[in-house]
């Protein structure tokens, strides 16, 4: 893993599901590095080249804990997403030089 990769994300629910069970299956998925669950947030760190932010997304919706849904809280999941897919691309993206055209 590297430093570049790892990410740190928070949400808040609106909702709470069984926590033991949500933590022991986040914990469980590769790429998970750390987590914290309050009363109505979580915190979890990943390494985004192994898993991203929609497949945690999943695994929370899963364990009957429903999302904040304002405005704000859906631009920061969207957001959440969009730079882990950008993670990704970067780590697996082999640079060609720049007197050759890419492959």
């Amino acid at each position: 893993m590297s430093e570049a990769t790892e990410e740190t994300r928070n949400v808040k629910f609106s909702r709470v599901g069984d926590s033991e069970k949500l933590t022991k299956e986040l914990s469980n998925l590769d790429g998970v590095i750390g987590l914290l669950i309050a009363e109505d947030w979580l915190e979890v760190s990943y390494d985004a080249a192994q898993i991203q932010w929609k497949g945690i997304e999943q695994v929370i919706t899963n364990n009957q804990f429903e999302l904040k849904s304002d405005l704000l809280s859906k631009w920061k999941r969207s957001w959440y997403q969009y730079s882990d897919v950008n993670v990704r691309d970067n780590f697996n993206h082999k640079p060609h030089c720049c007197n050759k055209p890419p492959k």
